[in-house]
């Protein structure tokens, strides 16, 4: 006995002096949720800087520096100024090609001797009435030019579907009308007024025509919208301070690919039709217009326009005024009046000096290619794989319910321990999902109006990235219940069966959901 109380010590003695894990290892041992957490985290991080194209614009090297702040329009004769005439208004139909029929407003100046110019106003995004462009149209009316407002036709305008093309031949049709069956009207001095996303529209009717005589062309894109609308994001994100890592999710929207019909218009060139126009240009922009490439855009027109041997091309910028060339929501007058000298001024104001004059543009980065997701982060295919992940989050919820109903005395569906924590981590990952779609919703009505909140921007990206790491915290919970409810140690009470399906869709739902959270930037990378 005294012997085995001897045996016995000495291992005792043994462990007593065996080294005991330290540092990392040791907490690791004590910690290992902790442990699987981190790793979740970087992962997820890591995953979110590998998934999705990078987002690293050029520096916009090249400038243009007007050669006088004077905006005005040099003539060879005084042209009238904005209210000399006044303005007779109406309401008339056009027969278009297909024998649809658009109204159109018609103004007119009244008193005006002789044949006078006229101007067919294209629409851009988000106006399409024959109403529109009341202002614009009135004050260059008064100086003795006819003005043609027709109603856009949107049957086949939607947000996923545009024609350019046709809606030049609507605009076509119009323009014939102005010409034709207009009285007072100049045919040889008659042209066209687009605006934004008109400015797509109007080299196409220039170039199908050969009486038209002269386009103006307010706040052009130029470029593709799909460049172009990643260009403004990155401008309107960096003017509010957004996070980096938001700033470089822009190609992984702006760059999805949903087919190829859909969205089909955003990579229209418009370069094609530029090249071939031989007419007076006159471009307008606001320097506060952060949507535009102000600077490339010019740059861009004036090298199409050199294709066809033409260097007639007018450029002006407003101080402070925005997309529309308004000065806090007032029509900047000026630009108004300059575009009518121009017009009444032509021939002679095609190449007058200053072909470059007004505010000072700015544009810190060049528009280019966008750069387009993986096949799993691109259109419908994306949308699946988030659908799949939400559905099954939810139903995770539902599913739980029967964790808690009995037949004979049985649990319809025995989660053991994971019963709770499935739904805590459903919950937390839904909540995740939510803040962040909202932050990002906050950011883009912020980025839209110009305004600036930092508690918005900075303290809203905090606590989107809290909630989505809480929800990987509780996920790991979830992870850890499901690997111990597996374990052959608990023989028949281990989940099985219907619970150990539920249990795997449950962590397939949820994971994705996670990762498409890590996909959009919301876990911090190391690289």
């Amino acid at each position: 006995m005294a012997e085995l109380n001897a045996v016995s010590a000495a291992v005792d003695g043994a462990e007593a002096e065996a080294p005991q894990p330290r540092g990392l290892k040791r907490f690791a041992l004590r910690h290992p949720r902790g442990i699987a957490w981190a790793v979740l985290v970087l992962l997820l991080g890591l995953w979110g800087a590998w998934a999705g194209p990078g987002w690293n614009p050029q520096p916009m090297r090249t400038l243009i520096v007007p050669e006088t702040s004077d905006t005005s329009i040099t003539t060879a004769t005084p042209t009238p100024r904005l209210g000399t005439y006044e303005v007779k208004e109406s309401v008339v139909t056009i027969t278009l090609r297909d024998g649809t029929q658009i109204p159109a407003t018609l103004r007119v100046p009244v008193g005006v001797d002789g044949l006078v110019p006229g101007v067919v106003f294209i629409h851009g995004t988000g106006t399409d009435s024959y109403k529109d462009f009341s202002r614009e149209a009135k004050y260059i009316t008064s100086t003795g030019i006819i003005t043609l407002v027709p109603e856009k036709r949107t049957e086949n305008y939607t947000t996923t579907h545009r024609d350019y093309e046709a809606l030049a031949e609507d605009y076509s049709d119009a323009f014939d009308y102005l010409v034709t069956q207009v009285t007072g009207v100049d045919p040889r001095r008659s042209g066209i007024y687009g605006v934004s996303e008109g400015c797509f529209i109007s080299p196409i009717v220039a170039t199908s025509r050969d009486d038209v005589s002269f386009v103006a062309l307010v706040s052009a894109p130029v470029l593709p919208i799909r460049e172009q609308g990643a260009l403004a994001a990155d401008a309107y994100l960096r003017n509010l301070g957004a996070p980096e890592r938001l700033i470089r999710a822009i190609p992984r929207l702006i760059g999805q690919d949903f087919g190829s019909d859909t969205f089909a218009y955003i990579d229209f060139d418009v370069s094609q039709y530029q090249q071939r126009m031989t007419m007076p240009v006159l471009m307008l922009y606001g320097t506060a217009d952060m949507s535009m490439p102000t600077v490339q855009g010019p740059l861009i027109m004036r090298e199409d326009l050199a294709q066809g041997g033409n260097k007639d091309l007018t450029v002006r910028y407003y101080d402070g005024a925005d997309h529309g060339l308004k000065l806090n929501h007032i029509l900047d007058v000026q630009a108004m009046q300059d575009t009518a000298d121009w017009i009444n001024g032509l021939p002679s104001t095609a190449d007058a000096s200053p072909h470059i004059a007004g505010a000072q543009p700015s544009q810190t980065y060049l528009g280019g290619t966008v750069g387009r997701p993986h096949w799993f982060a691109s259109g419908a295919f994306a949308i699946w794989i988030l659908a799949i992940g939400l559905a099954a989050t939810v139903l995770s919820l539902l599913a739980t319910l029967l964790n808690k109903i009995k037949i004979r005395g049985h649990r319809v569906m025995a989660l053991r321990d994971c019963g709770a924590k499935v739904t805590l981590a459903s919950l937390s990952i839904l909540i995740a999902v939510a803040a962040c779609f909202g932050y990002v919703l906050a950011v883009a009505e912020l980025a839209l109006s110009y305004e600036q909140n930092a508690w918005i921007v900075q303290g809203g990206w905090l606590v989107a990235q809290l909630v989505a790491l809480i929800a990987a915290w509780l996920e790991i919970r979830v992870i850890f219940a499901f690997v111990k409810a597996r374990s052959k140690a608990l023989g028949d009470d281990r989940i099985h069966g219907v619970a150990n399906v539920f249990m795997i869709v449950t962590l397939i739902g949820q994971l994705t959901l996670l990762f498409a959270l890590a996909y959009w930037g919301f876990y911090p990378s190391i690289i």
